[in-house]
């Protein structure tokens, strides 16, 4: 696993960097349910990356009238949008999305979520500076929903106690991470770039939906991933 630092969103990335590849190298799923604007917020916030090679999936498991008819305004051929024909919840939506990638790797965007600009850039970047990584864990500033910078007690928990310390990238795995996480899970599930093999291997615990990114990334430590 690679973490980094990052600048303000509500899901950064870490420090900027560019890397450019010939083909689509980062899937952008988004199960999406609920809050339509917040929802295409989100979907704004990818259509504006610096780096265009991506593809937005976006997965409605909600009923919101005038949602298939906004997709369809969009017009840009790297997103795709499909409404379940019946409520699949929140691992059944995962599932579905995780079915559907096509890259090598994948991020599993919440619906509430904001990306910076430069985040596929920089996390592809990290990507190529450390072939093989199962997962890349991004910098985040917390934000509330008018997009103001937000202080809570557990994310100031999670930066003050159990975030690791040190600046740049750092490559952790194996017995290190886990004690990590184990002693207070740091992670910020939406913002986690994935390896999309190794996590189909693994696949989402249903009786785990409030702790997906722990669960996942144990499971994949005890395969020895990184």
């Amino acid at each position: 696993m690679l973490s980094g630092t990052a600048a303000r969103a509500r899901c950064g990335p870490i420090p900027s960097a560019t890397w450019c590849l010939s083909v689509t190298t980062l899937d952008i799923m988004l199960p999406y349910y609920g809050d339509v604007s917040l929802m295409q917020a989100a979907v704004r916030s990818v259509l504006a990356q610096t780096d265009a090679d991506w593809r937005l999936v976006v997965v409605d498991d909600g009923k919101e009238p005038g949602v298939p008819e906004w997709f369809a305004g969009l017009g840009d051929p790297r997103v795709s949008y499909q409404r379940n024909e019946r409520n699949l919840g929140v691992t059944g939506n995962y599932e579905k999305c995780l079915g559907l990638v096509q890259a090598e790797h994948f991020v599993m965007m919440g619906t509430d979520d904001i990306m910076l600009p430069n985040y596929v850039a920089t996390v592809r970047a990290a990507l190529a500076q450390y072939p093989g990584t199962a997962m890349v864990q991004p910098g985040v500033q917390v934000i509330d929903g008018e997009g103001r910078p937000s202080t809570t007690l557990a994310d100031e928990s999670k930066r003050r106690l159990y975030a690791p310390k040190f600046t740049g990238r750092k490559l952790m795995g194996g017995e290190e991470l886990a004690v990590s996480l184990l002693r207070g899970n740091w992670l910020y599930f939406p913002s986690l770039c994935w390896r999309t093999d190794v996590v189909r291997e693994v696949g989402f615990r249903p009786e785990f939906e409030i702790i997906q990114d722990l669960a996942l990334v144990i499971d994949l430590l005890r395969r020895g991933s990184r």
